[in-house]
């Protein structure tokens, strides 16, 4: 019978290890089912914001459209606005002008540096007898 009792005690501590196993498990499933609603809800938060600024930048273009072409006066609280995108406008130009001196350089480089590698090379003429050093 100490067999016996030894053997039900064991069984009942494996079962009572097993069922602490499945409470837990079942508390991280639904902790990973939290994380994954909680990551699902911040990628949608972060396309509708993604959305929206391009509806925004969209407008904004469409708006500055306007506003170049004469068909569109902004009031005067604006004005700062305007100023900088003007200012970020001829910057951009003023960096795409220099990108097309410099590449215009690099052409201008290579073309010299393929003119020298084509050209003639002088051709040494050896006097018989003579030593080459």
């Amino acid at each position: 019978m100490a067999a016996d009792s030894k053997q039900s005690e064991v069984v009942k501590q494996i079962n009572e290890a097993f069922q602490a196993a499945q409470d837990r498990l079942a508390q991280l499933r639904e902790a990973v089912e939290r994380n994954t609603d909680l990551a699902r809800a911040n990628a949608r938060t972060t396309v509708l914001k993604d959305q929206k600024e391009k509806a925004l930048k969209e407008l904004g273009e469409a708006v500055w459209r306007q506003v170049q072409k004469g068909r569109l006066d902004l009031p005067a609280g604006f004005g700062v606005a305007l100023k900088a995108v003007e200012a970020a406008e001829q910057a951009v130009e003023a960096h795409a002008r220099e990108l097309t001196d410099l590449l215009r350089e690099g052409e201008e480089v290579a073309q010299r540096l393929n003119e020298q590698k084509n050209a003639p090379r002088p051709q040494r003429v050896l006097v018989p007898g003579a030593k080459k050093r």
